[in-house]
């Protein structure tokens, strides 16, 4: 049994210069195998434990989906979601030193846009009757003023002179160009509060509407054609660009005010006029108005324009017409 394990040891380990007993090399490296192995092993095993501690440790949630509760709540309208109280609004700069402002929430801006169609629906052939009830109106979103105190850009209050549709309920009127089509567009170009706040105190200097927006009307017309129970009158007309005011009543109601007197800017000296007007519009939050526009939210297509419409250029038509619009304003009825 010695000389066995004589021989073993001697297999393991050899004598030194000195007669001490070394591991041979193999014998070493064998060894440090060994180490790396228990240790690579006992790593991966304590990080598996550790693993399945975390795993065991957290709660997992099981979702139930409860089945939906029918309820007859009412359906919201704009109303309930839209503040219609001035106070409630925020007028929010567009450019600096600007007296026109972007109003916010934006969805202010849905019953303006059904006046604003009111106003081209009578652009395009509607008595005014046919547009006040196609759009659902009780009366004709309109005011009959000859000046409206109101805001420039940079000046203001300042009494403004205006002018006003015939409010004739069975009047029409089309402003074409030259190949018969509308020609109307509608761009906000602000709006503003209708009182100025000095020291802590709020001084109201128009008690009529609490809010008036503008707006800048492009007419492309080259023609404009009205007509009054039979006669028919077309006239030519310049590409104009002018500027409409509409207020915002103590009853929650949008009116056409009527068009500034001034100032009339013909469409040929800017340059892309309709891309300008787009872009005012949307950086005051709203949407270009035009014929488009007309027909998608509201379903309302130009009115056929009368026959033999190009030849109706008699001053016996036109004056007729004239007279009966002058004395439904005089006396309030045709």
């Amino acid at each position: 049994m010695k000389v066995l394990f004589n021989r073993l040891l001697d297999g393991l380990t050899f004598k030194d210069i000195a007669g001490k007993r070394q591991p041979r090399i193999y014998v070493q490296l064998s060894g440090v195998i060994l180490i790396l192995l228990i240790t690579l092993v006992s790593g991966t095993a304590l990080e598996r434990n550790t693993m399945l501690d975390k795993v065991r440790g957290t709660p997992v949630l099981v979702q139930v989906t409860p089945q939906p509760t029918v309820t007859n709540e009412p359906t919201a309208t704009l109303s309930d979601i839209c503040p219609t109280n001035p106070q409630d609004w925020k007028f929010v700069d567009v450019f600096p030193d600007d007296n026109f402002k972007r109003i916010e929430p934006t969805c202010v801006y849905e019953d303006l846009s059904k006046s604003v169609a009111w106003a081209m629906a009578v652009g395009e052939g509607y008595t005014r009757t046919e547009a006040m009830q196609a759009l659902g109106f009780p009366d004709l979103p309109m005011q009959r003023l000859n000046q409206v105190m109101a805001m420039t850009n940079t000046k203001g209050p300042l009494s403004l002179r205006m002018s006003f549709t015939p409010p004739h309920p069975d009047f029409a009127e089309w402003r074409v160009d030259k190949g018969g089509n509308p020609a109307i567009s509608y761009a906000l170009r602000g709006c503003f509060r209708t009182d100025t706040i000095i020291g802590n105190k709020s001084e109201a200097w128009n008690t009529d509407y609490a809010v008036i927006c503008a707006l800048s009307e492009d007419s492309a017309a080259t023609q404009v054609v009205i007509k009054l129970n039979n006669p028919t009158y077309t006239s030519s007309a310049a590409p104009i660009r002018s500027f409409v005011l509409f207020g915002y009543t103590s009853d929650k109601k949008w009116l056409w005010l009527g068009t500034q007197a001034e100032p009339k800017i013909g469409l040929d000296t800017l340059q892309d006029p309709g891309k300008e007007a787009l872009s005012s519009a949307e950086q005051h939050g709203a949407v270009l108005w035009d014929a488009t526009w007309l027909q998608q939210a509201y379903g309302l297509s130009m009115k056929p324009l009368p026959e033999n419409w190009q030849s109706a250029t008699f001053d016996a038509d036109r004056n007729a017409i004239l007279s009966d619009l002058n004395t439904y304003l005089n006396k309030g009825k045709p």
